[in-house]
């Protein structure tokens, strides 16, 4: 994670997507430890291979590909923490849109990382979440990272849209209130129909959080005015 907050401030181009073309803040990037994977095929395991790690290693922790060379290469890096705040993974997003690349990458199940019991942004939003007494789920990593941006912290998402009973059961500990932000397409519809049976199971007080027509995601809406995100959290049925 050092390394590629590293490499993101001696890149040019990566810097400006960040901070001018995401209008990520440097407060922010600090406390999500935002950084960069170089577009070179293996700048990381060079790295790490000079600080003493294996091959087996690397692959074990989900950073090389199946040649052995680096797994996230042109990306902005968003590592993925538990709920101390220790890296697991990594999510990446491109930062030249390739039609032949995913458009995100993420870090491979491994012996740190579970996708299904994973909830991102837990570390930085659990205080908030005690004090509102309620989290709000949403899909994507950046609209957990945007919202924080704007002062609206007690946001975590789930990696993809499956909402499993130990990402509730993690969330329950902390409030027993769920309010879901999914995005408003099929998927996201999908997703929190089958969310409600999951809540069911789990004992914990779940409200649908409705975004207005005019934005697809909760990062669109917040772009728009962050009033409106927050008056959609308020009206959660």
């Amino acid at each position: 994670s050092r390394y590629y907050q590293q490499s993101l401030l001696s890149n040019k181009h990566a810097l400006e997507y960040v901070f001018k073309k995401r209008g990520l803040s440097k407060e922010i990037v600090q406390n999500f430890q935002i950084g960069y994977a170089p577009t070179s095929g293996d700048a990381l395991v060079q790295f790490l291979s000079r600080k003493g790690f294996s091959g087996s290693e690397l692959a074990e922790a989900g950073l090389v590909n199946r040649f052995g060379g680096d797994m996230f290469r042109g990306r902005m890096m968003v590592p993925l923490m538990d709920g101390t705040g220790q890296v697991i993974g990594f999510t990446a997003r491109i930062i030249e849109d390739d039609p032949k690349a995913p458009k995100y990458l993420n870090t491979p199940q491994t012996l740190l990382y579970d996708k299904g019991r994973h909830v991102f942004g837990l570390s930085q939003a659990k205080e908030a979440i005690r004090q509102n007494d309620y989290t709000v789920v949403v899909e994507g990593n950046l609209d957990v990272v945007s919202s924080h941006q704007v002062g609206v912290t007690q946001v975590v998402a789930t990696a993809g849209t499956a909402m499993t009973e130990h990402h509730l059961r993690v969330l329950a500990r902390l409030s027993g209130n769920i309010r879901l932000g999914f995005d408003g397409d099929k998927a996201g519809l999908a997703a929190t129909e089958r969310a409600i049976p999951i809540a069911q199971t789990v004992g914990v007080e779940l409200k649908i959080v409705s975004l207005p027509d005019s934005a697809k995601d909760p990062d669109e809406l917040i772009q728009q005015d962050v009033r409106l995100w927050q008056q959609a959290i308020d009206d959660a049925q």
